[in-house]
């Protein structure tokens, strides 16, 4: 892996965020660039709500332009700091024009997009993820990583499994881009409904993967609740790093169905992966 993007609102950074991506890259010997979305386009926000969003000190008496500049500036040099501080190279991209379509784009140019789960550009609070961040893991043409609130490391990698050529994907996909979490133990874990049987071969994923990690248990649970027995699983999960099929086009189908990735990111602390097939 070579390049992997830190996505944030220009006048908004979120240091954790930042952190984990500082991680990531420092993991995979990678390069972080920052895209620094500036929305100028399309502003929705009053200087106020700019004032509001904004970690920073403000200016008194200038306009929401010229407060979005410096805001954006003073967050700059934080990642560059930030990055120099843990000793990896980084690049800057102030992307003016409309987020979605800049990320989209600068996604067809990378390896892995990280991005804060809260990310939005809109002047009516959200809940989280965003609509913002739910368009990006739809639209996205390389994988997203929601970047954790807190990060204390990696013991366990979880491989959400349907049987699925998306699921498989996401696991080819992970697998790709970090060979170096080889030593981790792995999970698969599939859902059912009771009495149902998780399709495709497991087995045959469990031997595949024996090539790349040396601790892997397969667990399966049964719940009327697919999506309730998914979470209860995950939520008690420390130090793991979550891997999901998709986001939204039906992939992960039945797991997932109808939202449950969004409520996965919603309420999870770790990291989740999101590869679309």
């Amino acid at each position: 892996m070579e390049k992997i993007l830190y996505v944030t609102d220009a006048i908004k950074l979120n240091t954790r965020c930042l952190d984990f991506g500082v991680f990531v890259c420092n993991l995979t010997h990678s390069r972080l660039t920052g895209v620094f979305l500036e929305n100028k386009e399309q502003e929705a926000r009053s200087r106020q709500e700019i004032i509001e969003t904004a970690v920073g000190n403000t200016l008194p008496g200038v306009s929401a332009s010229a407060l979005k500049d410096h805001y954006c500036e003073e967050n700059i040099r934080h990642f560059r700091n930030a990055c120099e501080t843990g000793g990896v190279n980084c690049a800057i991209h102030k992307d003016n024009g409309v987020p979605l379509a800049e990320v989209i784009t600068e996604s067809r140019y990378a390896d892995l997009i990280v991005i804060d789960v809260t990310t939005s550009f809109t002047s009516v609070r959200e809940t989280t993820p965003t609509s913002f961040v739910k368009e990006v893991l739809q639209e996205a043409e390389c994988p997203v990583i929601i970047a954790p609130e807190r990060f204390d490391g990696v013991d366990e990698i979880i491989f959400t499994y349907d049987g699925s050529r998306s699921s498989v994907f996401a696991i080819k996909q992970f697998i790709h881009l970090f060979p170096q979490l080889g030593d981790k133990k792995v999970t698969i874990l599939s859902v059912t409904h009771p009495g149902g049987k998780v399709k495709g071969d497991k087995y045959k994923l469990k031997e595949w993967l024996g090539s790349h990690y040396d601790h892997i248990e397969l667990v399966t649970l049964e719940d009327g609740n697919v999506r309730a027995r998914l979470l209860e699983y995950l939520l008690v999960k420390e130090k793991v790093f979550v891997v999901m099929g998709a986001y939204g086009r039906g992939v992960l189908s039945n797991l997932l169905a109808p939202s449950h990735a969004g409520t996965v990111v919603q309420l999870l602390t770790q990291p989740v992966f999101i590869a679309h097939y």
